[in-house]
């Protein structure tokens, strides 16, 4: 791919004032329905703009007696649904814009991430492809990370200004040094409980682990490249670049079915010159302070899968496996923090270390950052055993309260 372009200068595309989200201490949830193809037949519709309903065949061979295996229609409702004609566009402006621009604003973070079976367009949605029109979630991201960076810069300037002239006014002479964002990338999969650093030619050859800090509630991965960045392009380009090493494998569900986990993260820290002191040892005072400012995590999870869809075998098999007992660790830690009876307090302490997908996403679980799931799910007669996991998966998620909101209602 030859080297990341040249560097350039960011243009304000506005303030974004009316995208900043109110305080809410819940996961924000939406669903959205792929196409469906032109061989099956369909069991879900969208019902309204938050609601969705899955139509459930009855039982045949002696069990359709049974009130639960009778067929029946559920209609569910979640903060946002999307169906098979919404655009990446619409997608981006209600699932991740919002959070990103809030993010940057109140220097908190933010984490969007996708769920949902094999085949049920999860890579689209935060991937794209094709067009320009069809680029997914994390392409989109980027450019509206440096025009919020750029909002921002120019707030800070025009408080400072005003600051400065009242500083004068009082004869105060001193100003404090201006502050400066920089922005990092990173990219990383987890693949069978292991770490792969997509920007390292070797995947980062089985170094990069991940480690808590249980007393600063600070989780990191050691050993991962931190690229500097300075524009869109550049990001993207690095962005490009991870793709490529992506694991990816052909199976009857999915003919490029992703078999890891996948994190592209946009850290932003707070630069500033460290003022210089007085006395004999102002000099050692020199040099600059760095302080995290946000960090955009843009998760694009593996599909959960059965083995009688996707006809694996052997290592596949495994993988799936896999696949599946990390994405139930998942499930266990938001079924824990899930509110019950009204409780703000989750019930139980949830198991994040069972899986590295889970100790990674503590922070976004634990703190007071923004969060949104996209639930990916398949129309398809015959996929809905795993469409109705799904929306269930995403009912629970939408009733997680954060660990920080619990406390404050406490």
């Amino acid at each position: 791919l030859g080297g990341p372009p040249a560097r350039r200068g960011v243009c304000d595309s506005g303030s974004g004032t009316d995208m900043i989200l109110p305080r809410s201490d819940t996961i924000r949830v939406a669903v959205r329905v792929r196409p469906l193809p032109q061989s099956e037949e369909g069991i879900i519709e969208v019902a309204g703009a938050g609601a969705i309903a899955i139509r459930k065949d009855a039982a045949t061979g002696g069990n359709e007696f049974l009130k639960s295996q009778q067929g029946r229609v559920e209609e569910r409702n979640f903060d946002k649904v999307f169906g098979p004609r919404a655009s990446q566009k619409e997608v981006f402006a209600w699932c991740c814009q919002p959070l990103v621009r809030t993010a940057i604003a109140q220097g908190r973070s933010a984490t969007v991430f996708v769920y949902g079976a094999t085949g049920a367009g999860k890579t689209h949605t935060m991937f794209g492809g094709g067009d320009h029109k069809q680029r997914g979630l994390i392409f989109r991201a980027i450019p509206e990370v440096f025009e919020a960076l750029a909002s921002a810069r120019a707030g800070a300037e025009g408080a400072a200004g005003s600051g400065a002239a009242s500083s004068n006014s009082e004869g105060d002479a001193e100003t404090r040094p201006e502050a400066t964002f920089q922005v990092k990338v990173s990219f990383l999969e987890i693949y069978n409980e292991s770490v792969r650093d997509l920007l390292q030619p070797d995947g980062g050859a089985g170094q990069c682990r991940v480690l808590e800090d249980e007393r600063r509630g600070l989780v990191k991965v050691a050993n991962l490249v931190e690229a500097s960045v300075q524009s869109p392009e550049e990001a993207q380009w690095y962005l490009q670049a991870g793709m490529h090493a992506r694991t990816v494998e052909s199976t009857a569900a999915n003919s490029q079915s992703s078999r890891a986990h996948a994190v592209f993260t946009l850290t932003i820290e707070s630069v500033r010159p460290r003022p210089f002191g007085r006395g004999p040892f102002a000099a050692r005072r020199s040099g600059e302070v760095r302080q995290l400012h946000s960090r955009i995590s843009l998760i694009d999870l593996a599909g959960s899968e059965r083995a009688a869809l996707t006809q694996n075998v052997g290592s596949a098999l495994k993988d799936g496996a896999r696949i599946n007992q990390s994405l139930l660790a998942l499930a266990n830690c938001i079924d824990a923090l899930t509110a019950k009876g009204g409780i703000a307090t989750p019930r139980k302490k949830p198991p994040y270390r069972d899986s590295k997908l889970t100790l990674m996403l503590k922070g976004s679980l634990t703190g007071d950052g923004l969060v949104a799931m996209i639930a990916n799910v398949h129309p398809g007669r015959n996929h809905f055993e795993d469409s109705s996991n799904t929306l269930e998966y995403a009912r629970r998620a939408s009733s997680v309260r954060t660990a920080a909101a619990a406390a404050a209602a406490a």
